[in-house]
C-alpha cells in the first residue's frame, strides 16, 4: 500500500480514480487544484501523485517544482496522445504518461512500475542515490564513489534523521560486527565529507554520525 495524491479537478473522474486505487490498497488523499496540492505535499508522506495535465500551467508549475524538491513521482493523465514528450520534459523527477481515457489495469500497472522505481531510490536534501543504476547525484551531478563509500552513504540515506552509531555503521554499511575497531568508519566519514561537504554530515556528540539538510 502507498499513500497518493490525486490532484484532478473533476470531481466524478476524481472519484473514480480514487475507487480504483483503493481497491488496490492504496490510501489515497483528492486535491481539487494545485494550491491544494501544495498544501498537501508540505503537509503529508505521499510518494507519487497523480495529476491531470489540463490543470492550468501558472497553477501547476509552483506544484511540480516543489514535488521534485521533495522526490515525487508524478503520473500524468492527458487526453491526447501527442502530448506525451511534452508532459515528459515538464517534470524533472521520475514521470510517466497515461492517455486516458483508459482501463484500470493501465493505471495500476503505471502506478506500480512508479512506486517500484521510487523504492530503489534513496534520497535526501539535494543528495540522491538510485541503488538500481548505483548512481549518487548531489545538486543533479553526477559523483563519483567508491563501493565502501556508497554503502557509507546508503545507511546513512536509510536512517536520515537517526544517529548512527559507528558499530551500527560497520554492521549497516559493510555487513560485519567490531567490537573495538571502528576507526575505518571516522576515515570513510571523511571521505565522504570532502565529497559531499563537511556539513551534510553531522557528528553527533557520544553516538555517532547522520546526515544533515543543508
Amino acid at each position: 500500500m502507498a499513500e497518493l495524491l490525486i490532484m484532478e479537478p473533476q470531481q466524478q473522474t476524481s472519484q473514480a480514480l480514487e475507487r480504483i486505487l483503493a481497491q488496490a490498497g492504496h490510501d489515497c488523499k483528492v486535491c481539487q487544484s494545485a494550491q491544494e496540492g501544495i498544501e498537501c505535499v508540505y503537509s503529508g508522506r505521499h510518494s507519487l501523485a497523480i495529476l491531470n495535465a489540463r490543470m492550468p500551467w501558472s497553477e501547476s508549475y509552483s506544484l511540480l517544482r516543489l514535488m521534485a524538491e521533495k522526490h515525487y513521482s508524478v503520473l500524468f493523465l492527458t487526453s491526447e496522445s501527442d502530448n506525451e514528450a511534452h508532459l515528459r520534459t515538464l517534470y524533472q523527477g521520475a514521470c510517466d504518461v497515461l492517455v486516458v481515457p483508459s482501463g484500470s489495469a493501465a493505471l495500476l500497472q503505471k502506478v506500480d512500475a512508479l512506486l517500484s522505481d521510487a523504492h530503489s531510490v534513496l534520497a535526501f536534501g539535494s543528495i540522491r542515490m538510485d541503488l538500481h543504476k548505483h548512481i549518487v547525484t548531489l545538486d543533479e551531478e553526477e559523483m563519483t564513489l567508491t563501493a565502501q563509500e556508497f554503502s557509507l552513504l546508503q545507511a546513512l540515506l536509510q536512517s536520515p534523521d537517526v544517529p548512527l552509531s559507528r558499530a551500527d555503521l560497520l554492521r549497516k554499511a559493510w555487513g560485519y560486527e567490531a567490537l573495538c575497531e571502528t576507526r575505518t568508519v571516522d576515515v570513510h566519514i571523511q571521505r565522504l565529507r570532502r565529497k559531499l561537504g563537511n556539513e551534510r554530515i553531522e557528528t553527533v556528540y557520544k553516538m555517532g554520525y547522520r546526515l544533515k539538510a543543508v
